[in-house]
């Protein structure tokens, strides 16, 4: 009874769970869609840098090489950065669940099972959004179909989401934290 009345974050850790999950999804639709955006500008310039020749007795041709073609490596590797950045920040919406000292009223489970309902829609509405952009056959499409690892994340992120929502809910709810570790007299 002391702990409730000294406890007085009410909902607010899990609303925040739920804005953190969603603005990852939000956040990784918009990372793939600028990154096809991005590699597909580079691969138009790229070629372009062959032709700029001397100007004035500079070699503007081989220093256009030397700045661009680190520029282009790193673009070529993008996807697998940002697709890695991802899959870490929803591991560390787990352990941030995991090491957050908070263990919320057994009223809330409503609301957590509802906010974890609109998530899962919010997410079947964002893959369906970025499966009707994959699937085409134009360039940004490809350029969406060459990320794998993004691609397949934000794809089966009403999967990915229910799994993380599920886990996240069982420690929340199920796991009382006061009396993880050691003797319950200690």
């Amino acid at each position: 009874m002391n702990k409730l009345k000294k406890d007085k974050r009410g909902v607010i850790g899990i609303i925040l769970f739920f804005v953190v999950l969603f603005l990852i999804l939000i956040i990784g639709f918009i990372g793939a869609m600028a990154i096809g955006i991005i590699d597909l500008a580079t691969d138009t310039l790229m070629p372009l840098t062959d032709e700029f020749g001397i100007v004035e007795g500079n070699n503007v041709t081989q220093a256009a090489e030397f700045t661009l073609n680190p520029v282009n490596t790193f673009v070529q590797a993008l996807p697998w950065i940002v697709g890695f950045g991802y899959v870490t920040a929803l591991i560390f919406s787990i352990v941030f669940v995991v090491f957050y000292n908070y263990n919320p009223h057994p009223a809330f489970i409503g609301i957590y099972f509802m906010l974890m309902i609109l998530l899962i829609f919010g997410s079947i509405i964002m893959s369906n959004m970025y499966q009707d952009i994959y699937s085409m056959n134009d360039e940004i499409g490809t350029r969406l179909q060459e990320q794998t690892l993004l691609s397949y994340m934000i794809l089966y992120s009403p999967f990915i989401f229910t799994i993380i929502g599920f886990v996240a809910g069982i420690y929340l709810f199920a796991v009382n934290k006061d009396n993880s570790g050691g003797y319950p007299g200690i």
